[in-house]
């Protein structure tokens, strides 16, 4: 199996509500977003997925959350923005995206790994 991975960042604010800390008050982070692609094979080209492909599927969502409260956005209404909560929503979008692509594809998404601030990073998958 082959797996390719492009990664982004954006910047963004957020509350924690009930949080027992500081993260219950409003602070922001420069997050990073890597995201990752299996394919068990490769196309005529020799790629698993082009890269600017990839880029091209996540940037949408990356100009969405960037410079924004992410309390404020319609996902995080009904939810804490966490780094994991964030990691699902960007893969559950990237997977919608990814069904009504009109081409067929070998290539799935793997996974979403989001890190709000080193050393720590939340990652969501789903289990198969």
């Amino acid at each position: 199996m082959f797996l390719i991975s492009v990664t982004a960042t954006f910047a963004a604010s957020h509350v924690i509500p009930g949080y027992p800390g500081l993260c219950s008050r409003l602070h922001g982070h420069n997050w990073t977003v890597d995201v990752s692609w299996a394919s068990d094979g490769l196309d005529p080209l020799g790629m698993a997925m082009d890269f600017h492909e990839a880029e091209a599927l996540l940037a949408p969502l990356i100009r969405e959350l960037d410079h924004s409260h992410l309390n404020d956005h319609p996902f995080f209404r009904d939810r804490p923005p966490t780094s994991e909560q964030v990691a699902f929503f960007l893969y559950m979008r990237l997977k919608e995206t990814m069904s009504s692509r009109t081409s067929p594809s070998s290539v799935r998404l793997d996974q979403v790994a989001v890190t709000e601030m080193a050393p720590y990073r939340a990652v969501y998958r789903e289990t198969t």
